[in-house]
């Protein structure tokens, strides 16, 4: 029994097996986020398309439905980007951001008053820093902030692999 309880708690074994499981566990709550987007986009375009025909469509009823389903649709590319990378697209969280906040102006502009306008207007300016600094200004800078880093198992057979690679050159004749 004690042999079998060290075999398995051995340090880096017990880390790589828990970082494993939790990595797990939040690609499925990450799909099931995205599942549930999905869901939340096909209402909204069932209601968009249900205001089109059957009601009467008023110019400021339908914007807002469709800057929502934009929003929905940034938040669905976020999950993949996500999903596909294992890292958060800041620039996508601050283009639906700025999504929402146009759509929130659309909205309520009529009962803004000054301080409102002023309050927005720095939020956009913000965002918008947020988003044109590391897209334009620092592009050539090598910044790398992921959050999900290879985990040691896929490190060694990449290792693995380049040495392969080199004795299978190395083996080969020249004709």
């Amino acid at each position: 029994m004690k042999q079998k309880l060290k075999e398995l708690v051995v340090p880096h074994q017990v880390h790589r097996k828990l970082g494993d499981t939790l990595e797990f566990f939040e690609d499925i709550i990450i799909l099931a986020l995205t599942l549930v987007l999905f869901y939340v986009s096909i209402i909204a375009i069932w209601d968009i398309v249900a205001l089109l025909m059957y009601g009467e469509a008023k110019f400021m009823d339908v914007i807002p439905k469709f800057l929502y389903l934009f929003i929905l649709v940034e938040l669905f590319r976020l999950m993949i980007v996500y999903l596909e990378e294992k890292r958060v697209d800041t620039s996508l969280i601050v283009k639906t951001t700025l999504i929402a906040i146009l759509r929130e102006i659309i909205i309520k502009a009529p009962h803004f008053k000054l301080p409102d306008y002023i309050g927005v207007s720095v939020l956009v300016i913000v965002l918008g820093s947020l988003y044109y600094i590391p897209k334009y200004v620092l592009k050539n800078k090598k910044l790398d902030f992921r959050l999900y880093k290879p985990s040691r198992k896929k490190q060694i057979s990449a290792i693995r692999k380049k040495k392969l690679d080199r004795k299978s050159i190395q083996g080969c004749k020249v004709q």
